[in-house]
């Protein structure tokens, strides 16, 4: 599988360009099938799973389903140590809006994520959103905390600004704290912002952005990398006004539909599978936090993992030929 290292001074680790996102994981009786899709994640090559301290409190009786499950499994396995785990913290509170990022909250968090996974560390520890009313000469010495007992490996931010990073980072730098080294942030093939998708706390790929990790080769972990089914859905005749994937539904979009369309009947690939290997063939480093409900879709998925494209077939995907 396509890779990326990723080092510090203490640490070493290797992103695959598939990494299983588990926020569908939102039972506490649902073993069977979480651990059919993780054993076959695994079987078919993967070592990387992305999960948070917020999944799945908006479903009643998910709390804590998601990070439960992913301990169970690890420790049912004994694989901790073959495994790269990925979980999130300081979600603001699902019912004020109120951001949690102060060292009560993030210190809470990683606490509990630690308990469910059953495991002291985790390799990459992400602040869920951000709140740039609170400085980050606040959030990063907390951080830094977590890094230098042991507890978290690598410092990551989700839907931070690649701004607030380079701000954050600058700051590291000047007092001797470990960095972030890697984003999440919404980035498909699909073009989407914070209002296309109701929720001004994400942040998504666009052109700045894209610039800035480009000239900074700073690896992204893309979460909705298939745009929640956009591609595929749309592909085989399904209705967008129907699905909640209507939201990508653009005229820009939709012409990019047209071109998944138009490569896979040419090449004979799944519409799951292309913008998967579109991210893959970026100038930085993309792992695409993929989920499923079917294990047959993990297997196509999985598919991808080594795709790559070359800049002509990128222009004709991203319409620009």
């Amino acid at each position: 599988m396509l890779s990326c290292m990723i080092k510090n001074d203490r640490y070493e680790i290797k992103l695959p360009s598939l990494t299983y996102g588990t926020a569908t994981f939102d039972r506490h009786d649902n073993d069977e099938q979480y651990f059919s899709f993780l054993d076959k994640y695994v079987e078919l090559g993967g070592w990387c799973i992305d999960t948070a301290r917020v999944y799945c409190d908006w479903v009643e009786g998910g709390s804590d389903a998601s990070e439960m499950a992913v301990g169970r499994w690890l420790e049912s396995r004994g694989c901790r140590d073959k495994m790269v785990i990925a979980t999130k913290g300081g979600h603001p509170d699902l019912e004020t809006g109120e951001p949690r990022l102060d060292k009560a909250s993030l210190e809470h968090d990683l606490a509990k994520s630690l308990e469910c996974l059953k495991t002291d560390y985790v390799d990459i520890y992400f602040p869920h959103r951000d709140c740039t009313d609170i400085p980050v000469e606040e959030i990063m010495p907390v951080l830094d905390g977590f890094y230098r007992d042991g507890r978290i490996h690598f410092i990551g931010v989700s839907n931070w600004t690649s701004a607030r990073i380079e701000e954050a980072n600058r700051f590291a730098k000047a007092n001797g704290l470990e960095p972030i080294r890697v984003s999440q942030i919404n980035y498909s093939l699909a073009h989407a912002s914070s209002g296309i998708l109701g929720d001004d706390t994400l942040v998504c790929m666009d052109l700045k952005e894209f610039t800035w990790y480009r000239k900074n080769n700073f690896p992204v972990m893309a979460f909705s990398p298939q745009a929640k089914g956009f591609f595929a859905k749309l592909a085989r005749g399904d209705s967008a006004s129907n699905l909640p994937e209507s939201q990508f539904a653009s005229t820009a979009n939709l012409a990019r539909l047209a071109r998944v369309k138009q490569l896979c009947k040419q090449t004979g690939a799944s519409p799951a599978v292309v913008p998967l290997g579109y991210l893959n063939s970026q100038p930085f480093f993309v792992s695409s936090v993929f989920a499923v409900t079917k294990l047959w879709q993990l297997q196509e998925d999985m598919d991808a993992q080594d795709l790559v494209y070359d800049e002509k077939t990128l222009a004709f995907l991203d319409n620009r030929i």
